[in-house]
């Protein structure tokens, strides 16, 4: 495995406080370092990142410190920009499922990418998009089919949502409560 070091070439003069919005000069609060995940044809890879936290100086702003960190990388994600959007790619061209993803991933390029972590980028992602809008991109007919189905050697039911006329899957989500339990 191959192990990266990503550090700041020098602190910033100026930063936005997260909560309150104000720009301000940058006072340091301490530094860490965090590990994270990134795409490598070689072979795995993992990017020790710097992540600065500065103190905000406004007397009002209920947060008193906060975090800044390098360009493709997120707060609370284990992997860069990249890994991600080439893990929804294959959700969404593709069509492809999560744990299918998962396994591309690490085949492809030597990398993790848990089911319930891709299945939590995704959710993200969908949250950004307006419902009218994927509505309008799956031309929806109007006529909604709402169904129930139990697959075998599986105890519960998935409530499935069509569209009436062509048959196409909108929605699909596990069913509380539907038939016997």
């Amino acid at each position: 495995m191959k192990l990266k070091l990503v550090k700041f070439k020098r602190e910033p003069k100026k930063c936005v406080c997260l909560t309150c919005g104000l720009k301000q000069r940058f006072k340091s609060n301490g530094r860490y370092f965090k590990t994270i995940k990134d795409l490598s044809l070689d072979k795995p890879l993992k990017l020790k990142v710097e992540v600065l936290r500065a103190k905000c100086l406004s007397q009002a702003c209920s947060l008193k410190s906060f975090t800044l960190l390098p360009r493709g990388i997120k707060k609370y994600h284990r992997a860069t920009e990249r890994l991600i959007q080439e893990a929804l790619a294959g959700l969404i061209n593709d069509n492809s499922t999560t744990p299918r993803i998962a396994k591309r991933l690490t085949r492809v390029f030597n990398t993790t990418g848990s089911s319930s972590a891709i299945d939590r980028w995704k959710h993200e992602q969908a949250d950004k998009i307006d419902i009218k809008e994927i509505i309008t991109k799956l031309s929806f007919s109007g006529i909604l089919c709402i169904d129930e189905y139990k697959p075998r050697r599986y105890k519960g039911y998935d409530l499935i949502d069509s569209d009436g006329l062509t048959g196409r899957i909108l929605y699909l989500e596990k069913a509380e409560g539907l038939g016997r339990v």
